[in-house]
């Protein structure tokens, strides 16, 4: 099938051989149809109040919210952690920030004197394309994922970065995964132009497409999770790396040039989501026109000026290696998403 990219307006190596922790009750959970059926689109408005949600301004033009309770699209115990920013004002800017050697995203949001919110961003190196101020750092290197024979699923769309706030999403995958090739998406983010694209990263898999839950389909849900096929997966295939309830990152737009950073914790006290309840949570509560997921699990972090934990401003509880219940527990990345202040 030829390329078909679709222009969306609006470690060196693998990660650290940490190993990860289980859900809270110790068994693995996966998303189940519930929810409901949650709308969204054009027109919608969508606001994060109600039972479990506490909201706060940060800056003139930056919200910060967070849940937590019991999520009615999962059914169980979550904690969410979220930064809107209004793109309208001029007094801010979005910037993909790029660390060599890694490093947490509490040490990279310290460097920033600036800096107001961040969240990870990045896949391991080999399974993405980034580019930083017109410089191609990685360049889809792999067919498959690191040390398994998983097709590479994790580039099928693109976050650029132009400009002070300038962001606009990318996609060059598919309705269907494995219709376009990786290959072909190489050489389609090879192709960007520096000028109009001088910063992006790739990730999957897309959430929302122009108001359409796109997310919802990833996962070939036709699979029983109690098969031996299933429970034979590598973690890291697509089937089931995004139907388990794990830790997520995600980043949206609203049609109002609203940023939205999410972290999503898991695997201490919240459970987490997959690619379809994670999906349907942002469409309920802040209902973007576009959305990508980003790295979860252990990488998933947020820091937020003033917030959280009194030294790193780390709100979440990042669950790489960390047992407790506090905001240790952080992995060291290549990229982070920021918001800073001008």
């Amino acid at each position: 099938m030829a390329l078909l990219p679709l222009l969306l307006n609006g470690c060196g190596g693998n990660k650290e051989p940490v190993k990860e922790l289980p859900p809270p009750n110790g068994e693995e959970q996966t998303d189940a149809p519930g929810g409901g059926d949650i709308q969204g689109g054009a027109g919608v408005e969508a606001t994060p109040l109600g039972k479990g949600w506490t909201s706060k301004q940060i800056d003139n033009g930056v919200l910060y919210h967070v849940f937590n309770g019991t999520d009615e699209i999962t059914g169980y115990h979550q904690e969410v952690f979220v930064i809107d920013v209004d793109l309208n004002n001029p007094a801010y800017q979005v910037k993909l920030v790029y660390e060599n050697p890694r490093l947490t995203t509490s040490a990279a949001f310290r460097k920033q004197t600036k800096a107001i919110a961040a969240i990870n961003a990045n896949y391991e190196p080999t399974s993405i394309y980034m580019r930083v101020n017109g410089t191609n750092v990685y360049t889809l290197q792999n067919d498959i994922i690191n040390g398994t024979e998983v097709p590479n699923w994790k580039s099928e769309a693109a976050v650029s970065f132009s400009g002070d706030s300038n962001v606009k999403f990318l996609w060059a995958g598919s309705q269907k995964k494995g219709e376009v090739t990786v290959d072909q998406q190489r050489q389609y983010y090879k192709a960007l132009s520096t000028t109009e694209y001088p910063s992006f990263i790739t990730s999957a898999p897309m959430l929302i497409n122009d108001y359409v839950k796109v997310g919802e389909n990833f996962v070939d849900y036709s699979i029983s999770t109690s098969s031996s096929y299933y429970k034979g997966l590598s973690s890291e295939h697509p089937d089931k790396h995004q139907r388990t309830l794990h830790p997520r990152t995600a980043i949206g737009l609203t049609k109002d040039n609203h940023l939205i950073l999410l972290c999503v914790d898991g695997r201490i006290k919240s459970y987490g989501m997959g690619a379809r309840s994670l999906t349907r949570f942002m469409v309920k509560w802040f209902n973007p026109q576009y959305a990508l997921n980003l790295d979860g699990g252990g990488s998933t972090t947020m820091c937020v000026k003033g917030e959280g934990d009194a030294s790193t401003n780390v709100v979440n509880y990042p669950c790489d290696g960390n047992k407790n219940y506090d905001h240790t527990g952080e992995r060291s990345r290549d990229a982070f998403i920021m918001v800073l202040k001008k």
